[in-house]
């Protein structure tokens, strides 16, 4: 889309918004309408102390428990609802997750890469996706930073940060209960209480959660379902008011899911169908065409019906995630001290359907055990009317994870392989698999290649220690004029370990000479033996920040900032990475680090209030070069990690908040970017392009996977007494993402179109809130939107989807006490 169309549509967008308003707040106070109230002051920690977001000279978007709430925003992948320029896509479980901002965002699906959108809970950095995934549970706000947020954030936060603050013990004792329940068997269950427990000194809060939910994808075979939900939490928390400057902060969590996840949805059956149906495999129908030089079927993916293999190769998203926080606050006079530590550890050990059929081909486990600390000191100037006000701290991070990934091959995966290759003469008029030609070349018994049992065995032991010393400073020039500069100084020492264990022959042989003929099978090769062997980077960078801000007036100011964002290189995790030649043990420990990827942050941006406080609107323009980009592909076989030569966004942002009457609040957002690779030339073909033999494609000029040019989302919320008690609420929120692709290789049917997601609500409750009744409905219009599009595994040509859970709906109780 051109850029003036885009410009366009922002422009109407925010016309709109504001004329709405005008129109409202231009109503004769004389003829009956009353003045509504204004909006509650925003106070953000995007700068590690509290500031109004008037004041913060930083793009930044806060979202309170309130607006979460009503527009059913239950773990963090729901927040895209809310905040347009967060963009989160799945894949075969909650590890397996990816947060992308101004199209900055590091997909997932190897254990040695990082995210670049960093996410915070109650201060804490959480070091993967899958530890930072549970339920939203008594949560007081949520704010998206976005750009780089190195100097004050730290490693990892190159497109952004997602900071989630959890609401603090209470010395007034209160809580609250909340009970759902809706179609697809759906019930949820929340409870929290708070209050003093010595005295007035120490106060504590206790919170627990359950969620249950059958399915959303069917086994038109077998009948059951798959894509559940099984999860509960519990948490705790003390707060201890040692003193009047000193406070203590003690948390304690843990939560567990056990959910049968994740089932892929079939888009195009290619070539190799043919030989799963000669198995008895069961293939949805579909119609003939083809697409990128791929000739099949294409199924309709909009339903969301399966057929696969439980008995043998069950689907299971199991994990457990616990830990401990402390935090002190301490006011020293003219400086405030604080102090954040924390160990927190992360286990799961998912399996899935490696092929996606009801045949007994390919089981797949890939475990992982993370164990987290960190530490956060920070001493900051007291005063917020000082001339000078500063901020110093240090901070470390240490990460130690235990990744093991095991494949089998089925009972069935050798007659597969034999019906999708060659079959080679032996004598006249008789012809013979070319793998039973193989084994009885090299003097093996027949039956040996492919046989069914344990493929590989994968142990990684990786362990990354960090630390950082930063700093940032903002000087008053006067009282409408304020520069700040920031630095940190960053430190990485990675280490990895790696352990390949093949039980697979046919990986180990070298096609030279008289085994030349046999090179067809090449492609078959994909679990050779690698001598373990250890891989080591040491890294370090400077990144830093300088923004000035000026308050044009009361109601109006504007900012401009510059910053440098760092992620961190790393090892990709992966059997393949280090092999030289196939047959050859020796491997190249150089082959598995990846560069670091370094991002420069330029934006221009205002913060606006209007209509005597009933108004609120942020916007922005940015730019962004990004060097050394890490992308992660998947070729049906392997997933393949490389550092893109460039990438560039440029776009205008901008979230608004208005209370048109005393009834109807608006609020919502919006981001049109463009967004291109400037240089990758050795990116991952499409499944077209390997076919025809083409073993890389250049992408430069084009638009990265999980970028939409236009994300626009809002809310209407509609307010009214019903009795001098109660009180009638409705809510509708929507989002409208633009067409992107979800596969890194672009390929043709990867692409996702664009679409509208609408949630609403409706409920009767109390004025003051003692309880409430709401009926919901999530994915209004029942959209079908898929998250990730790839490779189906081992079936060249075909393609399959993880796909968005389709329209659900139900009713929601809360009682506060």
């Amino acid at each position: 889309m051109k850029t003036t169309r885009k410009l366009g549509i922002s422009l109407l967008s925010l016309t709109a918004a504001m004329a709405a308003s005008n129109v409202a707040m231009a109503q004769d106070p004389q003829g009956g309408a009353s003045e509504p109230t204004r909006l509650d002051e925003i106070i953000v920690t995007a700068t590690k102390r509290a500031e109004s977001l008037f004041d913060v000279p930083v793009a930044v978007t806060a979202y309170s428990s309130e607006q979460l709430q009503a527009a059913q925003v239950r773990d963090v992948r729901d927040l895209q609802i809310v905040a347009p320029t967060l963009a989160v896509n799945s894949s075969t479980g909650s590890t397996q997750t990816i947060f992308t901002i101004r199209g900055i965002g590091t997909p997932g699906q190897n254990t040695g890469l990082e995210q670049s959108v960093g996410v915070f809970i109650d201060g804490v950095y959480r070091g993967r996706p899958g530890a930072a995934l549970g339920d939203l549970a008594d949560v007081s706000q949520i704010e998206v930073l976005r750009g780089p947020q190195g100097t004050l954030f730290g490693r990892n936060t190159s497109g952004g940060v997602i900071s989630v603050q959890t609401r603090q013990p209470e010395f007034i004792p209160g809580g609250q209960i909340t009970a759902s329940a809706g179609d697809y068997g759906y019930r949820q269950f929340m409870a929290t209480v708070t209050g003093p427990l010595l005295g007035e000194s120490v106060a504590g809060r206790l919170t627990a959660t359950s969620q249950e939910r059958d399915g959303y994808v069917d086994d038109f075979r077998l009948g059951g379902t798959y894509n559940d939900r099984s999860r509960w939490s519990v948490k705790g928390q003390l707060l201890w008011d040692i003193s009047p400057e000193a406070t203590l902060r003690l948390i304690a969590d843990r939560s567990e899911t056990e959910e049968a996840c994740c089932a892929a949805i079939p888009v195009f059956y290619g070539p190799t169908s043919a030989a799963i149906t000669a198995l008895g495999g069961v293939l949805r129908t579909g119609t003939a065409g083809s697409y990128g030089g791929v000739t099949g079927r294409f199924v309709d993916n909009s339903i969301y019906d399966v057929a696969l293999n439980p008995a043998t190769q069950p689907l299971d998203d199991s994990s457990v995630d616990q830990g401990v926080s402390a935090q002190l606050d301490w006011n020293l006079g003219a400086t405030d001290l604080t102090v954040i530590a924390s160990r927190r550890t992360f286990e799961t050990l998912p399996s899935i359907d490696a092929d996606f059929t009801n045949l007994d081909l390919l089981q797949q486990t890939t475990g992982q055990d993370i164990t987290e600390g960190s530490l956060e000191i920070r001493l900051a100037s007291a005063d917020p009317d000082a001339r000078l006000e500063w901020l110093i701290g240090g901070f470390l991070f240490n990460q130690d994870i235990v990744a093991d990934q095991e494949l089998r091959y089925g009972t069935q995966f050798r007659s597969y392989i034999e019906a999708i290759t060659p079959r080679v003469p032996v004598a006249p008029g008789v012809t013979v698999p070319i793998l039973t030609r193989l084994e009885q070349a090299t003097g093996r018994p027949v039956g040996t290649f492919l046989a069914a049992g344990l493929a590989v065995n994968d142990d990684y032991d990786y362990e990354s220690r960090s630390a950082a010393l930063f700093g940032q400073a903002t000087f008053n020039v006067n009282n409408r004029l304020a520069i700040t500069g920031g630095l940190r100084y960053s430190r990485e020492e990675k280490n990895a370990d790696y352990r390949i264990q093949s039980f697979d022959p046919l990986s180990q042989i070298q096609f030279v000479g008289p085994l030349a003929p046999f090179a067809a099978l090449r492609s078959l090769q994909l679990y050779p033996a690698v001598n373990p062997f250890s891989a080591k980077i040491n890294d370090d960078d400077v990144s830093g920040t300088v923004s000035a801000a000026y308050e044009l007036s009361d109601e109006i100011n504007l900012f401009a900032r510059y910053a440098r964002g760092y992620k961190s290189g790393g090892f990709n995790l992966n059997r393949t990475a280090a092999q030289t030649t196939p047959g050859n043990p020796v491997a190249d420990p150089n082959r598995v680090i990846f560069d670091p990827e370094i991002v420069d942050s330029f934006e221009l941006g205002t913060k606006v209030r209007f209509w005597d406080g009933r108004g609120q609107l942020n916007a922005n323009l940015f730019f962004q070069a990004l060097d050394d980009y890490q992308t992660n592909a998947f070729d049906g076989s392997n997933f393949r990690i490389t550092n893109a030569g460039g990438m560039e966004s440029k776009g205008l942002e901008w979230d608004y908040r208005i209370r048109l009457t005393d009834n109807i609040t608006i609020d919502g957002g919006g981001t049109l970017q463009d967004v291109q690779f400037t240089e990758f030339a050795n990116a991952t073909p499409t499944a077209g392009q390997a076919l025809a033999g083409q073993r890389v494609q250049d992408l430069s000029g084009k638009t990265p996977n999980f970028v939409s040019d236009i994300l626009i989302s809002g809310g209407i919320t509609y307010e009214t007494p019903l009795t001098g008690s109660l009180g009638l609420r409705a809510k509708l929120n929507y989002l409208f993402r633009s067409e992107y692709a979800t596969a890194q290789d672009l390929d043709p049917l990867s692409f996702q179109d664009g679409y509208v997601m609408l949630n609403a609500s409706i409920g009767i409750g109390t004025l003051d809130k003692a309880w409430g009744a709401e009926i919901w409905v999530r994915n209004l219009t029942d959209e079908r939107v898929a998250n990730i599009v790839f490779d189906t595994v081992f079936q060249a040509g075909s393609q399959s989807a993880f796909m968005e859970a389709p329209r659900t709906m139900g009713i929601t109780l809360r009682r506060n006490f």
